[in-house]
């Protein structure tokens, strides 16, 4: 594929030390605005991650602001195909030097999520899980101009991320990588938005090698 300019990203995840510490702070947004195989329909969506030793995990929030018309939100299973739907993803390699395993969540705009676990022993969806562990809310804004804002907020556990990476022991600074996302297959308009570039010939989002440095 050609056409991608922009090296890989890096991203400093802020530190909190609990879940009302996330929901207070400012922390830097990384804009999710690649649009490697250059559809029309670019929605602005956005990304924050904050690292919580105290708590154990990494919080994540997820922003999108569509036009209402524009959405689908159909899928309202666990593990359903969320990706045709309005998505937002998050991508992560937590031992990047172990390899290109990965972990990848994704949602609608509903708050449904799918689990996806790629590390080598296992490679598909995560069917028994505690979906409560990962504290899921989702807010809407709505906005002139039919327009929406909706924005998912949750945690991802260290001892979940353990269990499909036994070896993983998080630091603060150390590093992983990964990517977010934003897309609907199945919306009236389809499209493929990136944080870190993609340099791939169709819209692929397993992409490992192509995901971006975040520190914690």
């Amino acid at each position: 594929m050609e056409g991608i300019e922009n090296p890989k990203r890096r991203y400093r995840a802020v530190r909190v030390s609990s879940e009302e510490a996330f929901d207070r702070i400012d922390a830097p947004w990384a804009a999710i605005e690649g649009n490697p195989w250059r559809f029309p329909y670019a929605p602005a969506a956005r990304a924050q991650v904050c690292a919580d030793f105290h708590t154990g995990g990494l919080w994540v929030r997820l922003e999108a602001v569509e036009r209402r018309n524009d959405m689908r939100a159909e899928v309202r299973k666990t593990n359903g195909r969320v990706w045709e739907d309005s998505c937002l993803e998050f991508f992560l390699n937590p031992m990047p030097e172990a390899g290109l395993g990965y972990l990848n969540f994704e949602a609608n705009s509903l708050g449904v999520m799918l689990f996806g676990v790629h590390n080598g022993r296992m490679d598909g969806q995560v069917t028994d899980i505690d979906e409560s562990a990962f504290r899921m809310r989702v807010f809407y804004e709505y906005l002139p101009e039919n327009r929406l804002r909706w924005t998912l907020r949750y945690f991802v556990p260290f001892a979940y991320i353990r269990r499909w990476f036994d070896s993983f022991e998080p630091v603060p600074d150390m590093r992983i990588t990964g990517n977010f996302y934003k897309c609907g297959d199945l919306c009236p308009e389809e499209h493929y938005l990136t944080w870190s570039p993609i340099d791939y010939p169709q819209p692929s989002f397993h992409r490992p090698e192509c995901f971006g440095e975040i520190l914690l």
